[in-house]
């Protein structure tokens, strides 16, 4: 009989996207099974009606605070009923934290599966019941979160899929908002979590400059919430353009043709379904680039301070730059601010990013 089993990954985006594979996996092992996803409110847009996924439970964020005083006798989260009427049998913690591995052991699950250290932190480990070594630590996070299906008979899929769920009005919406115009589609995404991630926004204006000049693209810069700022400065000298950039983040549709345009603003899953419809894709390590690889689109990103063989974009569509390994931030700097010089992505030209999208672009175009 199949098994109940929870997956649990809070956040954030790009990470929820590298836990994707694990559904596929189950559900090639036990089409039956009933599989439950626990993750944080920002995101449930991306998981919200999955065909994969039976019961969504959504923890507010900071709740695992007062799951810890429940554990003491204080008053229970109110969602921590919901997870124990399900009954899972096996909890899959992939984000190894103590606010991930808290919740299984508080729903009473009785088989909790986490990594070894390093990759489970805090109490993840003393909180489960089983932890799974991953073959090698410089395999990819998408493959490494496969590892823990392993105590489970499920061997890693090969090659990994990433099922993707685009509600049907996401895509609708992106169908209306780039309508049937036939130029190139090229989405450019200059924000990202970290400053450290952020390649310098007014690379990304002169990258688009060559390409709409030698391919005829139309090019669409990406933005969320706070990061109107990086495309301003990504627009440089646009001329009308970048005087009109006002009106630009407000509208509605998106300009037709070859060159340089505001994407209309959209919520993650919009622009995923518009990033869907790209001939290419750029930007540095963050959800919509993560997406992008996911979704199957040729993706070049530029990665700083974090490992591109184990968190870059996976895939062979997908050209990933960085100059060096980089070393991980002093135990005394915030590992948020703090990059190792070498991988500065100040330090990425715009020549090897523009020669890494033509080589997608051709790729793309022989594969249509």
């Amino acid at each position: 009989m199949a098994p109940r089993i929870l997956i649990i990954r809070l956040s954030a985006l790009g990470d929820i996207i590298h836990a994707l594979p694990l559904l596929g996996a189950i559900r090639g092992q036990w089409a039956d099974a009933h599989v439950g996803w626990l993750c944080e409110p920002a995101g449930a847009p991306l998981l919200e009606g999955h065909p994969l996924i039976n019961r969504l439970h959504i923890a507010p964020r900071g709740a695992w605070k007062q799951g810890l005083l429940s554990a003491v006798g204080g008053p229970k989260p109110p969602f921590l009923d919901e997870l124990r009427e399900e009954r899972y049998e096996v909890g899959l913690d992939v984000q190894g934290l103590t606010k991930s591995a808290l919740w299984p052991w508080l729903a009473r699950v009785p088989r909790r599966l986490a990594f070894h250290a390093p990759d489970a932190r805090e109490l993840s480990g003393p909180l489960a019941t089983e932890r799974v070594r991953p073959a090698s630590q410089r395999r990819h996070v998408a493959e490494r979160n496969l590892a823990l299906l392993g105590p489970l008979g499920i061997a890693p899929p090969d090659p990994i899929s990433f099922p993707v769920h685009l509600p049907d009005a996401a895509k609708a919406r992106a169908v209306e908002m780039i309508d049937d115009d036939p130029t190139p589609l090229v989405i450019m995404n200059p924000g990202a979590g970290w400053e450290t991630k952020i390649w310098p926004p007014e690379r990304y204006g002169q990258l688009a400059r060559r390409l709409i000049k030698k391919h005829k693209c139309r090019v669409v810069l990406a933005w969320g919430p706070g990061e109107e700022r990086l495309v301003t400065q990504a627009l440089g000298d646009w001329g009308d353009t970048a005087s009109d950039q006002g009106a630009a983040f407000n509208r509605t549709h998106l300009a037709k043709g070859p060159g340089l345009h505001i994407l209309p603003a959209t919520s993650f899953v919009e622009l995923s379904a518009i990033i869907a419809r790209a001939r290419l894709f750029v930007g540095g390590d963050t959800g919509p680039t993560h997406m992008a690889a996911a979704l199957g689109v040729p993706t070049v990103s530029m990665m700083g301070p974090l490992d591109a063989r184990r968190n870059g974009p996976h895939g062979a569509h997908c050209a990933t730059i960085q100059h060096a390994v980089p070393r991980h931030a002093p135990f005394w700097r915030n590992h948020r601010s703090w990059c190792d010089p070498r991988t500065d992505l100040r330090r990425v030209g715009i020549d090897e990013v523009y020669e890494a999208c033509v080589a997608l672009l051709d790729v793309n175009q022989i594969r249509e």
